[in-house]
């Protein structure tokens, strides 16, 4: 993939990163991208970015910096106000609905942001700070796994990460 921002992912999690240092090194990344996807130069679209993202968490120890995350289930955001209501069909091979999701679900997602952070009195509203919280990843391990399973509707049978390679290198990398 030819994001610069995946790359600066990339150095930032070189094995052994102390999570602390990945974290700390992450805001500004993160603030770098939604600067770029609101202005429309984005590299990544909001699902490939996040996706990349938590691979990377993942790889340098993140969640056991937090004693564990797993997802917030669909009942965790009835109770916050922010029901999950999206509801789109992804068929083989089919980038437009698959663009549809991303676009569905990040609008959801920016009401969850604040409904989340309301629920916990966190301030879930900034790209620098948000990803030293542990309900940041919470809710975006939730969206993560939506996004794993409308890829395997759009390539039945591949590897998830095989999916995201060929969805990076095409014509969907800026909006998925």
């Amino acid at each position: 993939m030819a994001d610069p921002l995946i790359k600066a992912l990339d150095k930032i999690s070189k094995p052994g990163t102390p999570v602390a240092t990945f974290l700390k090194k992450l805001g500004p990344i993160h603030t770098k991208w939604h600067t770029a996807h609101n202005s429309g130069t984005g590299k990544s679209g909001f699902l490939l970015f996040h996706w990349e993202l938590i691979k990377r968490f993942k790889a340098v120890g993140g969640p056991a910096h937090f004693g564990g995350v797993t997802p917030f289930t669909t009942a965790d955001f009835v109770s916050f106000s922010a029901p999950y209501d999206v509801n789109v069909t992804v068929t083989k091979k089919n980038l437009v609905r698959l663009e549809e999701f991303s676009s569905d679900v990040e609008l959801w997602h920016n009401n969850a942001h604040m409904a989340v952070g309301m629920a916990f009195h966190k301030n879930l509203m900034n790209p620098k700070t948000n990803v030293r919280l542990v309900q940041f990843w919470k809710l975006h391990y939730f969206i993560n796994d939506r996004f794993e399973e409308k890829l395997a509707d759009f390539e039945p049978g591949a590897s998830i990460s095989a999916v995201v390679v060929h969805v990076e290198a095409g014509k969907g990398a800026t909006v998925v």
